[in-house]
């Protein structure tokens, strides 16, 4: 199957063929290969204001990244890893969302030892929304490119001074806050969380 999925990266590739410099909610730093690419394409900019924490329209829009679209190729259907089956292994559906990324970083090392290596998982920083992740090295491939090998990806650069939608910072579940995450109470209460994107204006367009 093909997925098209995006990618914030200040780099030459948003892919890693080599084992992560720093860690991540599902990685130790050196601890493997490990893809982190969203389905929807605001929130790689959430992850990024979350992790820089700017909450403020004036430090928000000061962030300028380069934004990626990746055509991502699976032998087989990803694994969806949600608040329903995180008990399953051995996870609160709490720890999928949670500050402590120590829980999901300890199932992901258990599903480089087996199986699933291809996993989807509900974002942290942008509830309602999802990100795909693969535990495996691969490597960038122009768009229109046939890949060569199962480790090519297809994929362009889509933004190469981009900076986040207006309004986007107001719907980021950040680090440290009091509030829950919105899509986990959704879960909870056993209803659905839609994710509403910022409105586009002429305003907005404009600012």
């Amino acid at each position: 199957m093909e997925l098209t999925a995006f990618r914030l990266a200040n780099y030459e590739t948003p892919l890693w063929s080599v084992e992560n410099f720093a860690a991540g909610r599902y990685n130790e730093a050196g601890s493997g290969f490990t893809q982190y690419l969203s389905l929807h394409p605001l929130t790689p900019w959430a992850e990024l204001l979350r992790n820089e924490d700017r909450r403020r329209r004036e430090r928000a829009v000061l962030l300028r990244y380069p934004l990626w679209a990746i055509r991502v190729q699976l032998e087989e259907d990803p694994f969806e890893l949600t608040f329903d089956n995180a008990g399953e292994f051995g996870l609160a559906a709490e720890d999928l969302v949670s500050d402590d990324h120590g829980p999901c970083r300890a199932l992901a090392q258990a599903f480089r030892e087996d199986r699933p290596k291809t996993f989807l998982a509900p974002s942290a920083a942008l509830p309602g929304t999802t990100n795909l992740v693969v535990l495996e090295p691969r490597v960038l491939a122009p768009w229109n490119q046939v890949p060569l090998d199962d480790i090519d990806w297809p994929g362009s650069l889509t933004s190469q001074d981009g900076r986040c939608p207006e309004g986007l910072w107001d719907l980021v579940h950040y680090r440290d806050t009091a509030t829950t995450h919105p899509a986990l109470d959704a879960w909870r209460n056993g209803s659905d969380f839609l994710f509403e994107e910022p409105e586009v204006s002429t305003v907005s367009l404009a600012a």
